[in-house]
């Protein structure tokens, strides 16, 4: 409810000049909703920064019909703070050979299904917070493996991001970043521990890895043919995919609702999750699981449009860049 209040109060200001007092009420709105408090210095500073990226929003939404934009948990952080926080934690691996002798190409002999949604199908476990640690790769590993493990056994079991951050650490580097398919790759040699045996704490640990308690679900990783959206789309009938996207702007720190077409590059910078892609309006959108809780976006999740012309064939925000799954 206080969401959608929010929500609104953007699109009534937007109407018209926003007085002092309006957005001060905002504010103290917003603040009461995340539960937030500040000293006397601080609260001068982060209003200040409130403010300015309120009418941010309000030009974006002004100048652009989807996505809409709102005022959110990360409303009182700059730029370069959600970016440091929140971003910069999955790497791209741009050796083109190295990536291209792992590349599974798709066969599609049959028009692809018109929809799909692996959440529908049961196949993947409730959207959660990586918090401040550069974990990102480490949950969109453990998405693949709980989709693919569910499509083996029927089972959907939710798996430690905790222990990859910890015991992965070979390339990997815990909550400075990674590398999705180096996880997947450890992951094969030696299984995955569960969520409710090694629960995750947002930050670097010691390994506590138990082999006895670990489900061992691929033997290896292959990328998926890079900037082709067909390719990604049948790669998704099969499984979700761990994909790399650019979310370090206002489109992502921002995003409410909608279908995200514009606004960011290809500077990758964060792993997440396709499960499914659809048709919103005149729009194709490949549905993406986030790990950002369910108080951002569309609880969780974002709609990112699948058109491959943009950013020289990388698509929108990159998704089509660098995906890749685990082999059964």
């Amino acid at each position: 409810m206080q969401k959608s209040l929010l929500i609104i109060a953007l699109l009534v200001f937007a109407a018209s000049a926003v007085t002092t007092y309006e957005l001060e009420s905002l504010w103290s709105s917003w603040k009461e909703q995340h539960q937030k408090a500040y000293s006397d210095n601080e609260e001068k500073v982060r209003f200040a920064v409130f403010s300015h990226n309120y009418k941010k929003i309000l030009k974006f939404n002004e100048e652009n019909d989807t996505p809409r934009l709102a005022i959110n948990k990360f409303a009182d952080l700059t730029a370069n703070e959600f970016k440091s926080k929140h971003t910069s934690c999955a790497f791209y691996e741009d050796n083109e050979d190295f990536v291209r002798e792992r590349t599974q190409e798709f066969a599609i002999e049959a028009p692809l299904p018109a929809s799909v949604d692996w959440r529908n199908k049961g196949a993947v476990t409730p959207v959660k917070n990586q918090g401040q640690c550069g974990s990102c790769w480490s949950f969109s590993t453990t998405g693949v493996l709980e989709g693919l493990n569910f499509i083996n056994s029927g089972k959907l079991l939710s798996f430690s991001e905790q222990q990859i951050v910890d015991c992965d650490t070979g390339t990997d580097q815990g909550c400075d970043g990674g590398w999705p398919y180096v996880a997947m790759q450890y992951a094969a040699k030696n299984g995955l521990e569960s969520e409710q045996e090694y629960p995750y704490t947002g930050e670097d640990g010691t390994c506590r890895y138990k082999s006895s308690e670990a489900t061992k679900v691929n033997s290896n990783y292959s990328f998926v043919t890079p900037k082709s959206t067909d390719q990604l789309k049948a790669a998704i009938v099969s499984m979700p995919v761990s994909v790399l996207i650019e979310a370090d702007q206002d489109v992502f720190q921002f995003y409410s609702t909608g279908v995200i077409k514009t606004g960011c590059g290809a500077n990758l910078d964060h792993a997440v999750l396709a499960v499914g892609y659809h048709k919103v309006g005149p729009l194709e959108a490949i549905i993406v699981k986030n790990s950002w809780g369910t108080d951002w976006g569309e609880d969780g999740y974002v709609q990112i449009w699948d058109q491959q012309q943009i950013n020289n064939g990388a698509g929108v925000c990159g998704i089509l860049s660098q995906p890749v799954i685990p082999t059964k």
